[in-house]
């Protein structure tokens, strides 16, 4: 595909369109204060030269000459105004751009082709008859500045007009008028054709330019996506594989917990039996001992009775209840933990769809959570249990006032027999993390020293 079909068909926004004017002005601007340093300097060598002539007294045979050092005169002191100037209206970036500096370069860029016609087709006329002049100013413009072909047609037709009226008082011979009037006209057709050219190339670099930015921005944004993507893939993968693990452990605990209770169990039992009767025949003062025996047996069975409820093989009954009523027929058994606690109770349910649960499985969890929380708050606490639906969820959500969870315990919640409690078993969390397990459901936990929350929530069935 060629190079200008390819620039051609490449699309450019209002934005870039704006941004490549200002750049055009500012690079027209900076070039005018070296076109006009340049000139300056050549300048100097011009009128050293128009001294030589003096001395040589061609002043005083053409007075032509004369003529030509007051233009030079003329050249030096607007150039070196020019150049003053620059210094004076400069700014930093093709944004700052202002109509000062778009003017500026214009009326420099008429002024020298306006000298250039008048020392070309009257000056040079009366002293050699030539136009080199006026043929290096113009392909000078056109090479150096980069303006629309409607600016620089009106530039060249402007000094094109001096030139064929200044030529026609300054030249006599009719051939060599015919011959400057050809010559000029050529040169203005030439040259402007060479603006114009170099102008759509300029243009088209600058399109380029933003096309290759724009690609560049829009190839970042999408790898910038695509990392968010990747990275919350990671995470979520991370996440999952954590609660596999979890749960792996879970169903460790419950196939022993399912395959020894019973065994356990049984002779636990048998004493426990024994150690009644034997209870009876004994004296009085030893009957304390038996107690203690047949308390410590319960409280072993009770504790087996919690690892045996971590199983994911343990059988459930599961129907259509709703969350409100379990919470609302259990607010009871709560309220009196509360008051003996002395602790404060917020209850907040929303409407919810109903759910496939275990009753006696939710009940089981809604008060090892609420447990836990009376038992992380100080006297005065309250403890705030909501209910809420969003994003295809029913959420049970238990807050406290405690002094939130430090992040190493937060990592082991679930984890059979890990626990803060002196007195505690460490099965807690992991019976509800087994029965959440056992819903299809998930746990989450937000923490700050101000409280912590845990939410359990279920997936509506589709």
């Amino acid at each position: 595909m060629p190079a200008m079909e390819f620039f051609q068909s490449q699309h450019i926004t209002e934005d870039n369109e704006n941004g490549i004017k200002e750049i055009l002005t500012y690079v027209n601007f900076n070039r005018t204060r070296n076109l006009s340093v340049i000139l300056f300097s050549l300048n100097v060598i011009f009128l050293f030269i128009d001294y030589i002539n003096k001395v040589k007294g061609l002043w005083v045979i053409d007075d032509n000459y004369k003529y030509l050092f007051y233009s030079h005169l003329v050249l030096g002191l607007v150039t070196l105004l020019y150049s003053l100037v620059y210094y004076r209206i400069t700014d930093s970036s093709a944004s700052d751009i202002t109509i000062l500096q778009k003017s500026y370069a214009i009326i420099f860029v008429s002024f020298i082709l306006s000298l250039s016609a008048i020392i070309s087709g009257w000056i040079d006329q009366k002293i050699h008859g030539q136009i080199t002049v006026y043929v290096i100013i113009c392909i000078t413009i056109a090479v150096v500045y980069n303006y629309k072909p409607k600016i620089i047609a009106f530039l060249y037709g402007l000094s094109w007009v001096a030139f064929m009226i200044l030529v026609t008082i300054g030249q006599k011979d009719s051939n060599i008028r015919q011959g400057h009037y050809l010559n000029a006209s050529l040169l203005v057709v030439i040259s402007y054709f060479l603006s114009t050219v170099l102008y759509k190339l300029k243009i088209q670099e600058l399109m380029h330019k933003y096309y290759l930015e724009n690609i560049v921005t829009e190839r970042t944004k999408e790898l910038q996506i695509a990392n968010d993507l990747l990275t919350r893939e990671i995470f979520e993968h991370k996440r999952a594989e954590e609660e596999i693990l979890r749960l792996d452990r879970l169903n460790l605990i419950g196939k022993m917990a399912a395959s020894i209770s019973h065994e356990v169990r049984n002779p636990m039992t048998t004493v426990k039996g024994f150690l009644q009767l034997l209870k009876i025949k004994q004296d009085s003062r030893d009957k304390e001992y038996f107690d203690l025996m047949i308390e410590e047996l319960d409280r072993a069975n009770c504790i087996l009775s919690e690892f045996l409820s971590i199983s994911r093989t343990k059988s459930t009954m599961h129907g259509w209840h709703n969350l409100n009523d379990i919470v609302t027929s259990t607010l009871p058994l709560i309220q009196a933990d509360a008051l003996n606690n002395d602790k404060s109770l917020l209850v907040e349910l929303n409407n919810v769809p109903d759910l496939q649960l275990d009753i006696q499985e939710i009940r089981q969890l809604l008060l090892n959570l609420v447990r836990n929380g009376f038992e992380a708050m100080s006297s005065g606490g309250q403890l705030k249990i909501r209910t809420f639906s969003s994003n295809r969820e029913v959420t049970l959500g238990i807050s406290d006032e405690g002094s939130g969870i430090e992040q190493d315990i937060l990592e082991e919640l679930g984890t059979p027999f890990f626990t803060t409690k002196e007195q505690g078993t460490g099965l807690g969390l992991a019976v509800c993390y087994g029965i959440v397990s056992r819903h299809n459901g998930r746990i989450s936990v937000e923490t700050s020293p101000k409280g912590t929350t845990f939410y359990v929530n279920f997936e509506l069935s589709k």
